[in-house]
């Protein structure tokens, strides 16, 4: 066995912490708070590791001998890899925002104990999954963040709804990794092995069927139309913050995974990026029609993640069929906006319903009297999945638009149409949601129950810091293209 510990530090964790917490807040009766703070403490510990990664990257490269685990046909090889260092820093950042919210978020459910163990489960085996070269280890770590996923999806099961929605995503997703596992087995019918250490030099019909099959997989798990469905279901009905988490960093992440497997097994990177285009339209044109009149503020921003689903494809795709690094870049960036962005709405949304018991916009006319700040932050994430100037999203949507149009393309330019007409579409949809917080009804309905009308600081500090992001991501985005670029510099995909 390899001795490269590093490798498999921020993994290893996450999930001692996971169990440690656990057992220590079961014995000792620890509070919301209190379980809240530990958590903290670990995934800044996994997540200083993974920095000193980063920073390490060319050194780290030029050695790509490293691993951890045992090689050869039937061992488990675990190595370095880049995106999943950048996509994991950004998601443990967002998860100890979330946490830091849940300290109060969960301060009204007795089952908290379970909560944060299983966020850590959920964050290594994410990261597991990047770095595992062992394909039959992927499915088994998918396993792990689909089942601990819809735990915390069904986590408040006195709610029907919520049950509902764990196990919507519960089959859903085995559903995906199942399909994963039949690819597992064509792979191994057609060259013997369960390893992707490298592109195979001569790929058979089998393997081609199983790069078909991890594409399928990896894709409902993404929410790619026609396996979009159930993303209204179980991100309208989980928990608000368990809602951010999945739709703003784990199911785009799958979409970085995709690649990575499909390319190794066989499929040509023109194929990968047709299919990425072509279904990037539809993901962004039902998206953005589909959030439109909804007042449930959960359902309503499910299904603008699935259009901002599509403007990830559409970027991936560009990079991929018209091999451009810029648009590699420019899907990167979009990643870290859409995670940070999407973040800050569904936290914002979980701060009506924490006060007012209410998702229906309906009812929340006139919120931002009684939380003026919360509004603010609230219209700064809604503003921002608009793609309104000044703001992340608009860079985000801006480098996407430079890259197709330097392709120069036919192919590229449909697809951009579709991409503009999108952003047109959904910018119909959020505006209504943002003034509906400032204009009240005819008859106020609202109650507001907390004491002398003030918000958690659990709750304001987070989004506030997330709220902070947008503007200046929107304002300097200099220095982090700069650190997308460092990413694409030793990337290999």
């Amino acid at each position: 066995m390899s001795g490269s510990f590093e490798i498999v530090l921020p993994a290893v964790i996450l999930m001692t912490g996971a169990f440690v917490i656990y057992l220590v807040s079961r014995i000792l009766a620890v509070n919301n708070r209190l379980e809240a703070v530990f958590t903290v403490f670990v995934m800044a510990a996994a997540l200083i590791s993974l920095i000193s990664q980063f920073v390490s990257l060319p050194g780290l490269v030029s050695k790509p001998e490293d691993y951890f685990g045992i090689s050869g046909p039937d061992g488990i090889v675990l190595t370095y890899s880049t995106v999943g260092m950048f996509i994991m820093i950004v998601s443990l950042i967002i998860t100890i925002l979330i946490t830091i919210f849940s300290g109060e978020y969960l301060s009204r459910d007795p089952r908290y104990l379970v909560y944060y163990p299983l966020i850590l489960l959920t964050q290594a085996g994410l990261y597991g999954i990047f770095i595992s070269n062992n394909l039959f280890n992927l499915f088994l770590l998918m396993e792990l963040t689909t089942v601990a996923a819809s735990a915390l999806i069904a986590f408040r099961f006195q709610q029907e709804i919520a049950i509902k929605a764990g196990y919507k995503y519960l089959i859903m997703s085995s559903l995906g990794t199942m399909v994963m596992l039949l690819g597992i087995y064509f792979l191994f019918r057609s060259n013997g092995s369960m390893q992707l250490t490298q592109v195979l030099a001569s790929p058979d019909r089998l393997s081609k069927v199983a790069a078909a099959c991890f594409l399928l997989g990896f894709s409902l798990k993404a929410g790619v139309f026609p396996l979009h469905t159930w993303v209204p279901d179980v991100y309208g009905n989980a928990p608000s913050a368990i809602s951010g988490l999945l739709a703003g960093v784990f199911s785009k992440s799958m979409l970085f995974i995709l690649p990575v497997v499909c390319l190794r097994l066989g499929m040509t990177r023109g194929e990968l990026g047709t299919y990425l285009m072509a279904f990037a339209c539809f993901n962004m044109l039902i998206g953005s029609i589909r959030m439109l009149g909804v007042d449930q503020l959960r359902r309503f921003l499910s299904y603008s993640a699935i259009a901002q689903t599509g403007y990830l494809m559409f970027g991936l795709g560009i990079g991929f069929y018209y091999d451009l690094d810029q648009a590699f870049s420019a899907s990167l960036f979009m990643f870290l906006v859409i995670a940070i962005m999407k973040c800050l709405a569904f936290l914002a949304s979980g701060v009506y319903q924490f006060y007012y018991g209410t998702q229906d916009m309906e009812k929340l006319r006139g919120a931002g009297r009684d939380m003026p700040w919360i509004a603010l932050c609230f219209s700064i994430g809604l503003a921002g999945l608009a793609g309104i100037p000044l703001l992340a999203g608009f860079t985000g949507k801006w480098m996407i638009f430079s890259a197709a149009l330097a392709t120069g393309d036919l192919f590229s330019i449909l697809c951009l149409v579709i991409f503009l007409i999108s952003t047109v579409i959904g910018l119909g949809g959020y505006l209504p949601v943002l003034v509906k917080q400032y204009i009240s009804s005819a008859e106020p309905t609202l109650n507001f129950p907390s004491l002398n009308g003030k918000v958690s600081m659990w709750l304001i500090i987070p989004i506030t810091l997330l709220s902070f992001l947008v503007i200046s991501i929107g304002v300097f985005p200099t220095p982090w293209i700069d650190l997308v670029n460092y990413v694409m510099r030793w990337m290999s995909l």
